[in-house]
């Protein structure tokens, strides 16, 4: 059984822009990869729904993100065993698992959790939270009115860039006054989606990853960065075309300062709006003041609070609960009775994680574990890289990764 608080599936509904796109392939679905003969394929819902070929003509270079939606909304309706409109309040032990929902308590041998990261805000815009000062996340449920107003975009990754294309892309008469578009990165990088890079977004690299020892897999995972964390190409084409037509053909036009390599340092009140301080490098200050600031600043784990009965029991390491190779919860309870967790542990399972390409792979996974079975070889796939030890590798500067937001 499958339990969500949503009745329709929406997936990312704050930020979910007409124009946004998928960064990974439509192959890399809710099951293709581990069995493209499934009725729950992306391309059967293509199929199912009458356009398929029509998508094939349209030679998308991305899924629209608002047609994922569309199919995995689709799925959630067509499985029986999902239930909508149910919202989940706490987990219990008592030699099997009480789940709680607002409408009954149900028993379980095992448990699976997926509700993902929550939004991230960093320490120097806390207490500063509300309709002037919120995350990229809830954009489209506030609706700010932005018309002639000075806005702050907080964040050069795929989110930040969104925003700021969505911004652009107002007509004249709701454009902003001025828009800031604020990343602690040294530009507006790329999305690294070339081949080898790819290769650790396949089981096996996740598998390696996890034997890592700690300090390893923190340099990895600054190291490569950009392989999940960085703007479509097609993203950051279609805002310098829009900067381009709004500098050269637009009457009236709106004030658009772009200011990568800088980190807010401090974020205060300034009457209906807020006024930003921005460090660049060591000696440089500016001040920013805005009437509305946007942080696209990402998302960060936290423990559900659902789980918050039997926290005591659950192993963590640093901010995620600690899990085995098949993604169960390493805990003091009988070694039949298990919980499972998805979304939750980037630090332990490398920058897949969090990412669609292995959502299929570790559902099985999943699913191998609770049936008894043994891991599906052919799905194992051995990439093509051999790698070295990374313990050989040069520890590369702050400024070489592309860190920060």
């Amino acid at each position: 059984m499958f339990l969500d608080r949503q009745v329709d599936f929406r997936w990312h509904p704050g930020i979910a822009f007409d124009s946004s796109e998928l960064q990974v392939s439509h192959f890399k679905d809710l099951v293709t990869l581990v069995n493209p003969r499934s009725a729950y394929t992306f391309v059967n819902f293509l199929h199912e729904n009458g356009r398929l070929y029509h998508f094939l003509n349209a030679q998308f270079e991305a899924v629209l993100r608002v047609e994922f939606e569309q199919y995995l909304n689709w799925v959630f309706h067509r499985n029986p065993l999902v239930r909508g409109g149910e919202t989940v309040r706490e987990i219990r032990f008592d030699g099997e698992f009480q789940v709680r929902t607002d409408k009954a308590v149900l028993g379980a041998r095992n448990v699976v959790v997926g509700i993902g990261k929550q939004a991230q805000i960093p320490p120097q815009f806390q207490g500063w939270i509300g309709r002037n000062l919120f995350h990229s996340s809830v954009l489209l449920h506030i609706h700010p009115e932005v018309r002639r107003k000075h806005v702050c975009v907080v964040g050069g990754g795929q989110s930040g860039a969104e925003v700021m294309l969505h911004l652009v892309g107002l007509p004249n008469e709701r454009r902003p006054a001025s828009i800031t578009w604020v990343s602690q990165r040294e530009n507006y990088l790329p999305l690294d989606n070339s081949p080898f890079t790819n290769e650790l977004f396949m089981p096996c690299f996740s598998d390696r990853f996890a034997a890592m020892s700690e300090s390893q897999r923190k340099l990895l995972l600054r190291r490569f960065v950009l392989a999940s964390d960085g703007i479509s190409e097609s993203t950051l084409r279609a805002i310098y075309q829009a900067l381009y037509r709004h500098a050269f053909f637009e009457p009236n036009r709106c004030d658009i300062t772009l200011r990568p390599g800088c980190t807010v340092s401090h974020c205060i009140n300034a009457g209906p709006g807020h006024r930003l301080t921005l460090q660049h490098g060591m000696d440089e200050v500016e001040e920013v003041t805005a009437d509305i600031v946007i942080l696209a600043t990402g998302y960060e784990n936290a423990v559900p609070s659902l789980l918050e009965p039997i926290m005591g029991r659950l192993e963590q390491i640093d901010n995620e609960l600690a899990i085995r190779e098949d993604f169960s919860v390493s805990w003091d309870g009988p070694c039949d009775r298990r919980i499972f967790v998805q979304n939750a542990s980037l630090g332990q399972r490398g920058l897949a994680d969090p990412n669609l390409s292995l959502l299929a792979w570790r559902a099985r996974r999943i699913l191998d574990s609770l049936l008894g079975r043994a891991p599906c070889a052919n799905l194992e796939h051995p990439g093509f890289i051999t790698h070295t030890s990374i313990e050989s590798w040069p520890a590369p500067a702050a400024e070489e990764m592309g860190s920060g937001i």
